[in-house]
């Protein structure tokens, strides 16, 4: 068969490696590719470019390309010619964009009006094979299927590493005939039956061999390989006999800390602690006697256990359910894959005995019952398709079929969809959003797709569970189908504030009033309800007349807020642009424009926005009616139960929109216990915010005032001795709006495991220039660059700004390639390990990367930290500052200082591991120079136990090296 007969065609599969991303400046010094007519390999193609651009050290550490390589490669005009033979071909690779960017311009020389070439991105079909995969780097799959240790950034190489991914994925659903059948199906119902890896995909298995022995690929033992990574299940545990007591009082949780030996047989690197057990102690008295408390169980207390221990202990004896909400869903992962084994280990109880349950809130699930609703709306016009929306279908009716055959806790839930289609597609954001499950609309058991439904699964498994492990949004949106637990134990409680913000904020945004306006236009939501009526009818025809009032009304309504809509993002963009310090990269916040504005333009602005509201009022009021109808157990069959969700999920979404315009426009009354601003970024338009101002009263009233017992806990609540620094956690946990007999007098501080008096030095240095100054990372590294050489490496460097870590990394590797291993965020999945296993290398990073970093032992001795961290001045931060100075007490120690110093705690965390660990953090910011007499002593003692020594950067640098080799 010819290569014009052959389903395959012409193609070839292609990298490049640039100077740098920028198409319009940067150029390219390496390409490499593989082409193919049908199955047959008919050239290879390796060659690096000259380029006058300059290396960085960056793109020579990521490649391995140096300048003398480039200085003696072709010159571009001999490589341009191989490249254009492509031209009309069908060019595989990933993260095509990247490629069309750098090679469209040669093809456009030898456009000839036929057949322009085309791209096809691995990216998409990898996602529709595997719609479980949270990430697609290409170095993953490279990693994980054997390939490689990781990717090599080469232009030949990454074509044939992609080329060999491809084949093992194909191969890998070949195998799984239900999934294969599965997709072969959904091809075609999308009309994706042209679609280039389609036909790649039903290529028969000699087919697939042929291509693989062309580059002497072993397809046979790689498949086998990702299928054990694909298959691969967590080993059943090997529990011991029952060998404690399950009595849940304060002598038998002394008696399982006491029986060292015993755990230690069940947990070999345990090891007693005081503080641990102090921490189980208090738990439990607060569970038994119904009163809350705050605990500060600093980092080595083993925290996790320590309170789940007395949880378990609790729910086991007086059969109540406990909640464990954690800081974020990948600490409830941990718990689930970590700290509950731990805890069966050491208890002797299985799945049966102990029954722990992870749970995440409504919003965080994806609604299968809305997602075949959508798609009937969408035949309406699914002649204008573009690929990208038909992926977007595709790819969430393979995230159904996942769920559908997955066990709970493997199913792919909002959280886990990949944000590059997000970022590319809007139709993909658009319709992750439209899928989100609204627990008001869910209609249970009655919903045909219950069985298969990720949210009903987890409510199901949990309201029979002992333990539920949830995170802090889950307790202010818990489902209606059974009560929240009366005992509740918050982790990382520092962070509840925040958390508090966003469960009791109202919101509007440009997006959603863009959403409003298309749904009313293609009658979306509103066309389930008029299903629901005419399915209703005592008499037929009954129902038209009403129908037709509503989609007039409807409609007319739809016209006004169009109209609207039209010129209000444009008013919004001038209002903001007038103000002084407005900028174009972040988000830009100003108070709420209120009625009778003297700005003529901020006048024009609320007067759309409130014309827009009395529109959604009245959207709100017609619908009414229908809201209290039906119930979901007198439907008579599925459409009517996919109609009923349909409409009251877009009811649903029109009532938060019709709240959030009158709480943000101070309809009926404004209140001044909420703070009402309006945000505007050129990328995302406007959002209107309205934010809780005395969080702890909202808390109180939510949380604490409805629990039996709540214990908030962190290893950062306060310094030390809880003398500084807690005041502000008692206000945002709502601790001291809570009546005395309900709970302890104050914190529990629990003594810090380790002597990071004696073990650690932090200095703290003014004299640098400032952050956003050009010489900031020269004059700052130099010096610091001087440690790092006499240390051995052995450091970690975070960055709190992208412009800073980019310059920082440029400045590091130009120092030490060669002669120190640097390893650098994003250059690979493995980096924190080589780190560590380097033992004497340079880790450099953002902030938030420092976060998750755990490197025991001399690998890390030294951690430079670019600034004091700040608190975010949004105005209902202001506000709240306001509030906590007026009726609190002392807002710059106890909320502004504390708040600055508990982050930069957070970051100090990162080096001592072990009792052994020792080592020297130095912070600069010139900031700091205006901290002077008392509120530098209130720095110092906040950041206890440290000792936080102020000097200069050059003194700094000399007493990390004297105190690290002493």
């Amino acid at each position: 068969m010819s290569s014009t007969q052959h389903p395959l065609g012409q193609w070839a599969v292609v990298d490049i490696e640039t100077t740098g991303a920028d198409s319009n400046y940067d150029e390219i010094i390496d390409v490499g590719y593989l082409e193919f007519e049908g199955t047959k390999l008919v050239k290879k193609y390796n060659s690096l470019v000259r380029s006058e651009i300059p290396l960085s050290h960056f793109i020579q550490k990521l490649t391995g390309i140096t300048p003398k390589m480039v200085a003696k490669a072709p010159r571009p005009e001999e490589v341009i010619p191989e490249i254009q033979e492509l031209y009309g071909k069908h060019l595989l690779a990933h993260n095509a964009e990247f490629e069309e960017a750098f090679l469209g311009k040669f093809f456009d020389e030898v456009d000839d009006g036929l057949q322009r070439e085309s791209y096809e991105d691995s990216l998409y079909f990898l996602a529709l094979l595997f719609p479980h995969f949270s990430s697609f780097k290409l170095e993953n799959f490279i990693v994980d299927w054997g390939l490689a240790q990781k990717e090599m950034h080469r232009g030949y190489e990454d074509s044939v590493d992609l080329l060999k991914v491809i084949l093992i994925a194909t191969r890998v659903i070949h195998d799984d005939k239900a999934r294969f059948n599965t997709l072969h199906s959904l091809f075609q119902k999308y009309e994706l039956k042209d679609y280039w890896y389609y036909k790649f995909f039903s290529l028969d298995r000699v087919s697939l061999q042929e291509i693989a022995d062309q580059i002497d690929f072993d397809l046979e033992n790689h498949v086998k390989i990702a299928k054990e990574k694909l298959e691969a299940t967590q080993a059943p545990l090997d529990l011991r006999p029952k060998a404690f007591s399950f009595d849940f009082t304060g002598q038998n949780i002394k008696a399982i800390y006491d029986n060292e030996e015993v755990v230690k047989n069940r947990l070999p690197h345990f090891r007693y602690r005081k503080s641990q057990e102090d921490l189980s102690l208090r738990v439990g008295q607060a569970f038994k006697n119904k009163v809350h408390a705050l605990v500060q169980a600093p980092t080595g207390t083993g925290k996790t256990l320590g309170y789940m221990i007395p949880a378990a202990l609790h729910s086991i004896e007086n059969q109540k359910q406990v909640l464990i909400a954690t800081g974020t869903k990948a600490l409830q992962h941990q718990a689930m894959a970590k700290d509950v084994p731990q805890l069966r280990m050491l208890l002797g109880l299985d799945e049966t005995e102990l029954r722990v349950k992870q749970l995440v809130g409504s919003g965080n699930h994806l609604c299968e019952l809305l997602f075949r609703q959508s798609l009937e709306e969408d035949d309406l016009f699914k002649d204008q398709k573009s690929f990208q929306d038909k992926f977007t279908n595709m790819y969430f009716d393979m995230v159904f079929y996942h769920n559908a055959h997955a066990i709970s806790g493997n199913q792919i839930l909002r959280a886990d969809l990949p944000f590059v289609f997000k970022k590319k597609s809007k139709y993909f954001d658009d319709k992750e959003s439209e899928l989100a499950v609204d627990f008001r609309a869910c209609t249970g058991k009655s919903c045909p797709f219950k069985n298969e439904c990720s949210y009903i699964k987890g409510l199901r498994e949990a309201k029979d569970a002992d333990i539920i492990i949830g995170n802090h949004s889950l307790m202010f949106s818990w489902p209606k189908s059974f009560p929240r637990p009366e005992y509740i134990v918050v982790d990382e409680a520092h962070k509840i504030e925040g958390e508090t913000t966003d469960a009791f904020s109202y919101e509007v945004s440009a997006k959603d009033l863009e959403g409003l306006n298309k749904s009313l236009l293609h009658l979306q939501g509103i066309g389930s309800l008029f299903y629901l009526l005419s399915q209703h009818e005592e008499n037929e025809g009954e129902s038209t007349e009403i129908i037709n009032f509503i989609r007039s009304e409807a409609m007319s309504l739809q016209r006004m807020l169009a109209d609207h809509l039209v010129g209000l993002p444009d008013k919004v963009e001038s209002y903001f642009k007038k103000m002084p310090r407005y900028t174009s990269d972040y988000w830009n916040e100003l108070p709420m424009i209120k009625k009778g504005a003297n700005d003529q333009l901020g006048k024009n602005i609320y007067n759309h926005l409130d014309s827009i509201r009395h529109i959604v009022s009245e959207l709100l009021k017609l619908m009414m009616p229908y809201s209290v109808k039906w119930e979901a157990s007198n439907l008579k069959n599925d459409n009517e139960i996919i109609a009923f969700t349909r409409f009251e999920a877009f009811f649903g979404h029109v009532s938060d929109i019709a709240t959030a315009l009158e709480f943000g426009l101070g309809f009926p009354d404004y209140r001044s216990d909420y703070t009402h601003s309006l945000k505007y970024l050129e990328a995302q338009g406007f959002i209107m915010n309205s934010c809780p101002i005395n969080v702890g009263r909202v808390l109180h009233d939510g949380l604490l005032q409805t629990s039996a017992s709540v214990v908030f806990t962190s290893a950062t609540l306060g310094n030390a001795h809880g003398d500084q620094g807690a005041k502000g956690i008692e206000w945002a946990t709502g601790y001291v709006y809570t009546e005395p007999e309900r709970r302890f007098k104050s914190g529990f501080f629990l003594p810090a495991t380790y002597d990071y008096e004696n073990k650690t030095r932090v200095f703290l240095c003014d004299d640098v220039p400032s952050l956003h100054s050009h010489d900031f990372i020269d004059k700052v590294l130099g010096p610091v660059s001087n440690v790092i050489r006499n240390l051995e490496g052995r450091s970690l460097l975070l960055f709190s700004a992208k412009t800073r870590f980019e310059k920082a990394r440029e400045y590091l590797l130009s120092k030490f390639e060669g002669e120190l291993p640097v390893f650098v965020q994003g250059m690979g999945n493995n980096v924190v390990e080589e780190f560590k296993n380097s033992g004497n290398g340079i880790l450099l990073g953002m902030e938030s990367f420092g976060e998750g970093i755990d490197v025991p032992g001399e690998a890390l001795q030294f951690v430079f930290i670019d600034k004091v961290p700040d608190l975010r001045m949004d105005l209902v931060i202001n506000d709240r500052r306001e509030f906590y100075e007026s009726n609190i007490g002392n807002e710059f120690t106890d909320y502004y200082l504390s708040h600055r110093t508990r982050s930069l705690h957070q970051k100090l965390g990162r080096l001592l591991r072990t009792e052994k660990d020792y080592g020297g953090v130095i912070i600069v910011d010139s900031r700091t120079r205006n901290w002077k007499g008392k509120t530098m002593e209130k720095v110092l003692k906040l950041m206890e136990p440290y000792k936080l020594v102020r000097t200069s950067l050059d003194s700094a640098c000399k007493g990390v090296e004297e105190f690290i080799r002493h």
